[in-house]
Formats: C-alpha cells, sequence, structure tokens
C-alpha cells in the first residue's frame, strides 16, 4: 500500500510539473545515462544527488520538559518527551487565495478588529497522543491530546 501511495505522489508531482528531480534522476534521455554528445562520447551513469531535508521544513519536534513546566497546573518533577509541530510550509497559490488577496487590495473585505488576514499554509499537529506521569502525592494523571504524534502544512 505504501509503494502504490508513493507512486501516486510521484505521478501527480510529475503531472503538476514538479517533476524536475525525476528528469535529473532518470538523466537527460530518461533511462539512467546521459545523451550522448556530439563527439559520439559513451554515455555514462546519472547519480542521483541527494539534497539533505531541510530543517526549516514543517515536521514532528520534541522537547524534554518537566510536567509542571507545561503550564497545566500539575505539582511533579517527572520528565516527559513533549512533541510538537513547527516549520515552514510551502506556498501554493490556489484561485481562492488570488481572489482573497485581490479583494484585500480593493478593501473588499470587511476589518478583523485590526488583526491580519491568514493567508498562508500553517505547521499543524494530524494527531495526537495522550501523556501519563506520576505526580509528586505519587498518582497518576493521563492527559488526553497532549503531545503531536504527527505534522502537515495545512491551508
Amino acid at each position: 500500500m505504501r509503494s502504490l501511495l508513493k507512486l501516486v505522489v510521484l505521478l501527480f508531482c510529475v503531472q503538476r510539473g514538479e517533476g524536475h528531480w525525476l528528469r535529473s534522476l532518470l538523466g537527460k534521455d530518461g533511462w539512467g545515462f546521459a545523451v550522448e554528445d556530439q563527439r559520439g562520447s559513451v554515455p555514462s551513469p546519472v547519480i542521483p544527488i541527494r539534497s539533505r531535508r531541510s530543517s526549516t521544513q514543517c515536521r514532528l519536534r520534541s522537547i524534554l520538559l518537566q510536567v509542571r513546566e507545561l503550564g497545566l497546573g500539575y505539582d511533579a518533577d517527572e520528565t516527559v518527551l513533549f512533541k510538537y509541530c513547527s516549520g515552514d510550509c510551502p506556498r501554493v497559490r490556489s484561485n481562492h487565495d488570488l481572489t482573497l488577496t485581490n479583494l484585500l487590495l480593493r478593501g473588499a473585505l470587511p476589518e478583523q478588529n485590526g488583526e491580519p488576514w491568514q493567508n498562508g499554509p500553517c505547521c499543524r499537529p494530524t494527531h495526537h497522543e495522550d501523556l501519563a506521569f506520576l505526580d509528586n502525592a505519587h498518582r497518576w494523571h493521563k492527559v488526553e491530546k497532549l503531545s503531536a504524534a504527527g505534522c502537515t502544512c495545512v491551508g
């Protein structure tokens, strides 16, 4: 199933014209070999260069904290791993975004009480994990949906 999903994403990227990395992976002739030059040299295999994943991309991050540092009112010295989502999301301009920008520039939309319009995607959790810990009075507590378990760009 995972392979099928990868294939669908690959085909979607190629269809949208974002498959330029695929051409560099397969080579100029599309089969993993460079096209023969004018002098008739033997084609050599193309070795793809992998770029490192940007550290600013939307992803799951974590930090070790004492339970009391979570700010939820629990008196506990126990250290827990708190996971959260952070990072940049690519801006893909949809027809909605273009229309919203046009309406904002023309002043056709009502004010939002001084708050700026949010028209870009943001990094948010897709699902959460519960967290259990022992407080200083030796009682167990379970906080539901406290820590992020996966992230994606929303909007």
